[in-house]
């Protein structure tokens, strides 16, 4: 080979050599951009993972506290809340392809402004190979539309339709038991269901037709002294967080009688004053009276 010949050879290497760092260049840059779209996918199935899982926790608690109320209402016991909220969420994490996803339910409570909602607070952990979310959620539920089941705790088996319970004698007995006319409630009614009342602030029960429409309603309303839906599963009538209240309709007019509602009545019953509604009699002491703008 002559001098010309190595020298196109040489050349021929030296343009060879761009040509193989190009080549390495493009896979390195294939290889990168495959592991960022791994990593994309794993992103983003992380991501609706854990939105899945929150847009869960209320849909879940509802149900779990919806069944819990009917057990009661039929003679069980109240099954354990939180409990029953972890095994379904242990379920749907469980269904999570190639995701190593859990969520612990640190607690469920009565929401601390709210009596008309239950506070279910949970950490979200979830991992797909280096991807990882850890989150702490609060997730709050409402009970409106739920059924009450403090009256079946306190009273055992009652008769109910879908709005109405109807105490028979059983709130008579108990009243009679606790050593106050029960006679007046006899065959007395009450709401079946959790309805908030929208005639606020509640001292306007006074005015024309307010009062006659709460109580057609069954509607609840906000009390310190009443219990959260969480202790009416329990039995509790009084608890120490924001509670609960509704009437409960006496079938007998009288001079005077057990307050009306509900927590005075399953707690410890006191007397008050009739107040006559449209034909409906309920009986209030002044606090009572004040609350609701009844006061002359």
């Amino acid at each position: 080979m002559d001098d010309s010949g190595y020298l196109m050879g040489g050349a021929a290497f030296l343009l060879m050599i761009p040509l193989v760092i190009i080549a390495m260049m493009m896979l390195g840059l294939d290889e990168h951009m495959a592991s960022c779209t791994a990593e994309a996918a794993a992103s983003s199935s992380v991501k609706r993972a854990a939105e899945d899982l929150k847009d869960n926790i209320p849909i879940i608690t509802r149900e779990v506290l919806n069944e819990s109320a009917y057990r009661v209402i039929n003679g069980d016991e109240c099954p354990d809340i939180r409990e029953n909220i972890q095994e379904r969420l242990d379920r749907i994490c469980s269904g999570y392809l190639n995701l190593n996803a859990s969520c612990t339910v640190n607690s469920v409570e009565s929401s601390s402004n709210d009596p008309f909602q239950v506070e279910v607070n949970a950490t979200i952990r979830i991992t797909e190979g280096n991807t990882g979310h850890l989150e702490n959620v609060s997730e709050r539920v409402s009970v409106e539309g739920l059924p009450d089941p403090l009256p079946f705790r306190v009273l055992g088996k009652l008769q109910h339709n879908s709005t109405t319970v109807d105490y028979g004698d059983k709130l008579s007995n108990h009243l009679n038991s606790c050593g106050v006319r029960g006679d007046l409630y006899i065959n007395a009614t009450g709401p079946f269901i959790i309805r908030r009342c929208p005639y606020e602030p509640y001292d306007c029960h006074g005015h024309d037709g307010v009062l006659i429409n709460c109580l057609l309603n069954g509607y609840y309303h906000e009390s310190h002294d009443g219990a959260c839906y969480l202790c009416r599963l329990q039995g509790r009538a009084s608890c120490p967080h924001p509670g609960l209240e509704t009437f409960i309709i006496p079938g007998v007019c009288a001079s005077s009688g057990p307050v009306s509602a509900d927590h005075v009545l399953f707690t410890e019953p006191y007397e008050g004053d009739p107040v006559n509604c449209s034909g409906f009699i309920l009986y209030l002491d002044g606090g009572h009276k004040l609350k609701y703008g009844l006061i002359p």
